[in-house]
């Protein structure tokens, strides 16, 4: 069934949104790792019979396959317990903290992540920030180990969505651990990246583990807590009486044949491509004349220090999005209240996930550098060439990233996957619109 083609005969006023979606996702390249494709079976999952099934007339059917899912993840993670109720990480986050302290409580917080999620009175606390040395832009162990036995935290939380570097967990374990703090990581930009063996995994080190299971995992929207076995019930308890009864049907099958997917070689050599394509963009940016924080990367993430472009991270952001470039601009706190670094945040994974090439992630590095560094016409003009050149060759979702059974099955159903060769481009150009204006949306005129 081609579903496109059905809406556009039946209902044109919601194929203009579909048909606006598919310019700006194929005509433009994504560096941000929340706008990750889903997998096509995690796709196919979610708009199945399951979303017939209604909780009063399906609870043990959802149950069961709750507990399917947290099967799964406890052995593809290596934990003793997960919890799969919450939709979004702030809903998970609020578990964690309501189930874990107690109003008044210290938290250090790298980067202060996490206090955003404190939105009620009942969840008032003392948060003490850490961050990375402001001279080496990486985090100083030492500093932090005499930072954590002076103030004595109840709670330390890691949460690296800055920090383009591995992270001893072990170490921050032994901390934890001499002064009687909990230890909670959420590793939702790397999680995935984690099963593979391409980054430090916080298991079996960390107490809790928080991640998100859409972007980063490629799967449906929802948000997992791990924990060690002692703080099982408080998390469940919790997220109970805070309303999360729960996943629907669609959601946790999913969740379930995504976890499945993740096991499989083609996931890892994914992952794998993942940190190469992070490497080459990280090249490329520092050829077109950029300097990264912390020097360079080991993970998905390349973060662009903004002081040395022709423009602040939030107007880097806006010219990039007019170029057809999608990132992030944050703020990168150090262990010094008074010296903040303003930067512009990529991350290898939504274009390796498109099936990019080393070559072409490093040539638009470049592009995007000189860009940057001199946002005049010409580089502009450059820049948009580039975006058109490698973004119209690519599909949402490269077939090299399924395994077999996977690949040929769909190929069958003509659920459309998306390959690298002229069949592909030639399938999509069978929107009408999408053609006439390709030039349009690159340029923007």
């Amino acid at each position: 069934m081609n579903l496109l083609n059905i809406i556009r005969g039946f209902d044109i006023e919601l194929y203009d949104y579909f048909e606006k979606e598919l310019e700006r996702q194929y005509y433009s390249l994504s560096f941000i790792p929340d706008e990750n494709s889903i997998t096509p079976l995690c796709s196919a999952t979610l708009g199945n019979v399951y979303v017939n099934a209604q909780r009063t007339t399906a609870f043990s059917f959802s149950k069961s396959l709750e507990q399917m899912a947290s099967e799964r993840i406890c052995q593809l993670f290596g934990c003793e317990h997960a919890n799969v109720k919450s939709v979004t990480i702030e809903d998970a986050s609020r578990v964690v903290l309501q189930a874990l302290m107690q109003r008044g409580d210290v938290v250090m917080s790298l980067d202060l992540r996490k206090k955003e999620h404190c939105n009620s009175e009942s969840l008032a606390y003392r948060f003490v920030n850490f961050g990375v040395d402001p001279k080496t832009q990486h985090l100083d162990l030492d500093a932090i180990e005499k930072q954590v036995k002076d103030n004595k935290p109840r709670l330390i939380i890691l949460s690296p969505i800055n920090y383009p570097q591995p992270i001893d967990y072990e170490r921050f374990a032994k901390m934890a651990s001499d002064v009687g703090a909990i230890l909670w990581c959420d590793i939702s930009q790397v999680a995935g990246l984690m099963t593979a063996k391409v980054m430090p995994s916080p298991m079996p080190y960390a107490d809790i583990v928080t991640f998100t299971t859409q972007g980063a995992l490629q799967g449906p929207r929802c948000s997992v807590i791990l924990s060690k076995s002692k703080y099982a019930s408080a998390i469940d308890r919790v997220s109970t009486s805070f309303g999360h009864s729960g996943l629907g049907s669609s959601e946790l099958a999913a969740l379930s044949v995504r976890l499945q997917e993740m096991q499989t070689q083609e996931y890892k050599d994914y992952c794998h491509a993942v940190i190469e394509n992070a490497s080459a963009l990280a090249g490329g940016l520092v050829e077109g004349g950029m300097r990264l924080i912390g020097g360079g990367t080991s993970s998905h993430l390349v973060v662009v220090d903004s002081k040395h472009c022709g423009l602040s991270a939030r107007g880097a952001l806006e010219y990039l999005v007019d170029c057809g470039i999608l990132v992030r601009q944050c703020q990168v706190p150090t262990a010094d209240p008074e010296i903040k670094f303003d930067a512009v945040r990529f991350s290898s994974m939504p274009t390796t996930t498109r099936g990019i090439t080393k070559d072409q992630i490093h040539r638009v590095g470049v592009a995007v550098g000189k860009y940057l560094a001199k946002p005049n016409e010409e580089n502009e003009k450059y820049l948009h060439d580039v975006v058109r050149e490698v973004a119209t060759v690519l599909p949402a979702f490269h077939d090299k990233w399924l395994c077999d059974v996977v690949r040929q099955n769909l190929e069958q159903s003509n659920f459309f996957v998306g390959r690298s060769d002229s069949t592909a481009m030639a399938d999509r150009s069978r929107l009408s619109r999408l053609v006439k204006t390709a030039n349009r949306v690159i340029h923007h005129q």
